[in-house]
């Protein structure tokens, strides 16, 4: 078969232009008459990169962890050196570890974790080796005021009042507990509050540059309960925080409202209740917690322990002497703390004990009771804790300008209508 010469081609192709009816100029644009026409050059600079993301397990080494990814080159001792406050060792289990692999590439070539709220690690793999660098992850803080109005409970109050958008779940829990570690002192959340009782609150809402949102933490509050306005005011001096009230007294007290965290509580000081393995009435000088098998007991106050010890349906039993007249117990405990025998110091707040179901107990409880003279009375009255301590003599003007700033923050509109008067 013969070749078609040059000529023979062009000629070919203008026809075939015509038929086509692109004509000879279109044809020409098109390449036809030109040659072959061409795609430009595509120029590959780098191999694709996958990412692949990585949990490190329970009881599992961050090596391990590596190993399973095909990294097993990495000298950790000398990266630890190299990252300051960087510790291996002490990677908590359920971070996320993404490595980047290159097409072709056995294994990767970049992996990145996020340590904190605001640092992220990057581990490059370079002729001589792995190195290291932190990434720091910038927070604007803004400062967000909650109000609501207690139906059920303070979460569902705090649900209804601040929404996804504003303060993802786990941030509202984390207000809700730093608001009752405010008022520790003053206010039982599970049992003070009753519905139809407000709460108003300052706090920090923290926004990273990559579009995350968390809690930061409490600047001002106030509570209204059972006819009572409870304001707070954060104050820093020298090397402490604490919050004031609006007479400049801490919130701090003696004794704290209860030995739990923020817990439902289960059955309430009577001189008459039918109790549930004895099938009979008899009084019950205290208060039931309920909370989960091994949550930690906390003592009230700061004193000095007089019992630690089986006591008859008690159970396990600790009792503190905060001083002279008050006494404090803890029973049905599932164990004492270390540390927590008879003549031992507590502090306020230190944990004696963990919940169980020692004694006569149906299930994980724990009763508290608070003896004046060796009598139990109501936990939940008021009794004559003291005031708090008032802010230094020499920080005095300083609170009550950070006090006027603050509530124009928490009460704008009455910071307004004593700006018109």
């Amino acid at each position: 078969m013969r070749l078609l010469s040059q000529n023979e081609r062009t000629v070919l192709a203008t026809l075939l232009a015509l038929v086509c009816g692109v004509g000879v100029a279109g044809a020409r644009r098109a390449g036809y008459l030109g040659g072959l026409k061409t795609a430009p050059p595509v120029v590959v600079t780098s191999a694709p990169v996958r990412e692949i993301s990585d949990t490190l397990r329970t009881s599992e080494t961050v090596s391990q962890l590596f190993a399973r990814r095909g990294v097993n080159d990495v000298d950790w001792a000398a990266l630890a050196r190299g990252v300051r406050n960087f510790n291996p060792h002490r990677l908590r289990s359920g971070l996320v570890f993404v490595f980047r692999q290159r097409h072709g590439e056995p294994s990767p070539h970049t992996v990145a974790v996020r340590v904190s709220h605001d640092a992220r690690l990057w581990m490059t793999r370079a002729d001589g080796g792995w190195s290291a660098s932190v990434e720091r992850i910038p927070w604007r803080v803004e400062p967000l005021t909650v109000e609501g109005t207690i139906r059920t409970t303070l979460y569902d109050a705090m649900d209804e009042a601040v929404g996804e958008e504003t303060l993802p779940r786990e941030a509202r829990s984390q207000l809700v507990w730093g608001l009752s570690e405010v008022y520790d002192w003053v206010v039982d959340f599970s049992r003070d509050m009753q519905e139809g009782d407000r709460f108003r609150v300052v706090a920090e809402r923290l926004v990273s540059s990559e579009g995350e949102v968390r809690y930061g933490r409490i600047l001002a509050a106030r509570i209204d309960a059972s006819n009572r306005h409870l304001y707070a005011f954060r104050f820093d001096h020298g090397e402490r925080t604490e919050f004031y009230d609006e007479q400049g007294r801490s919130m701090k007290r003696e004794l704290l409202r209860a030995p739990l965290e923020f817990k439902r509580i289960g059955s309430g000081f009577s001189m008459r209740r039918f109790h549930p393995i004895l099938r009979h009435y008899r009084p019950h000088l205290g208060i039931d917690f309920g909370a989960a098998y091994g949550a930690p007991v906390r003592s009230v106050g700061a004193g000095m322990v007089t019992h630690a010890a089986r006591m008859g349906g008690y159970g396990n039993l600790v009792e503190v002497q905060h001083n002279a007249r008050t006494t404090s117990r803890y029973a049905h405990l599932s164990r004492f703390a270390s540390g927590v025998r008879v003549g031992a110091r507590v502090t306020q707040g230190e944990t004696i004990g963990y919940v169980g179901a020692s004694g006569l107990a149906t299930s994980p409880h724990l009763h508290y009771e608070l003896r004046i003279n060796g009598r139990a009375v109501n936990p939940r009255r008021q009794f004559n804790t003291g005031s708090g301590e008032p802010v230094p003599a020499v920080r005095r003007a300083a609170f009550e300008q950070e006090k006027v700033r603050l509530l124009e923050l928490l009460e704008p509109e009455t910071a307004l209508s004593h700006t018109a008067t």
